[in-house]
């Protein structure tokens, strides 16, 4: 059965409205700190247990599914890779090795501290209690991976510089807008999921980056039979490809480039209490 237009975009903004979430969640370099018992803060106390299997789970595209308030982080059925990418803000690509299960085994996590530490503060610890419950040991390696550069189409863009003050919002419910290229490049990144993005135009500053989400998803619903979800991602990714070109002036260049990678060495599941 094919996927009805309607039904494709409405995958199509569900998918877009989880990975903008997450471009709100933080930077996205690699972090430097490597895991050291004694110069990381500790939790005043910790929960850790096994979630219920059939509790939502954003999916590997998703921002980790880490809350935190002053003095609190929470984690509802939450991977034990994405809890290290929550803790060491990384992307899906960037950490590699482990045993099968730390994609798919969820855990609930609540843990508090003395004081009101902040989000930064709060993170530090979760490496703590990562190394603790978990065992969790790692190196980073640089490797060369296949990744790609958005860069200027034939033509030149086909968007304005945003004025000061302005803010991006849509003009439709099934569009959506960036403001600078950083984030268009991170939005394209956790879309592909394996292949990062990187922006090589060399524009700086804010814009009025608009995507017709609607024309993506129907785009993305064409000329195959309903797949499962890495199908319709890849589909996705493509669609979305064509659409910078189309109505950006935009485009990805497939290259390769060392990166560093963020590599599991040792890792147990953690004893719940």
């Amino acid at each position: 059965m094919k996927h009805s237009p309607w039904l494709a975009t409405v995958e199509a903004a569900a998918l877009v409205s989880l990975i903008v979430i997450g471009l709100m969640s933080g930077p996205n370099s690699l972090a430097q700190t490597q895991i050291g018992p004694p110069a990381l803060p500790r939790f005043e106390v910790a929960s850790i247990k096994g979630a219920n299997p059939s509790a939502p789970r954003g999916g590997r595209l998703a921002a980790p599914p880490i809350d935190t308030r002053p003095g609190l982080l929470t984690a509802r059925n939450a991977s034990l890779k994405q809890l290290i990418r929550g803790a060491y803000t990384l992307e899906n690509y960037q950490v590699s090795g482990g045993p099968g299960w730390i994609d798919s085994a969820g855990f609930d996590v609540e843990a508090k501290s003395t004081d009101g530490a902040n989000r930064e503060q709060l993170l530090l610890m979760l490496r703590a209690l990562l190394a603790d419950r978990f065992k969790l040991r790692f190196h980073r390696e640089k490797k060369e991976l296949a990744v790609y550069a958005l860069v200027m189409a034939k033509g030149g863009p086909k968007f304005h510089a945003l004025k000061a003050g302005a803010h991006s919002v849509p003009n439709k419910t099934d569009h959506m807008r960036l403001k600078d290229l950083p984030s268009l490049a991170t939005f394209l990144t956790r879309l592909s999921s394996d292949e990062p993005v990187f922006d090589k135009t060399g524009l700086t500053g804010q814009f009025d980056l608009e995507l017709d989400i609607g024309k993506i998803g129907e785009e993305a619903s064409q000329g195959e039979e309903a797949a499962g979800p890495a199908a319709m991602r890849e589909r996705m990714f493509q669609a979305t490809a064509n659409a910078i070109q189309d109505q950006l002036g935009l485009k990805l260049v497939p290259t390769k480039a060392p990166l560093e990678i963020f590599v599991i060495d040792h890792a147990e599941k953690a004893s719940v209490n």
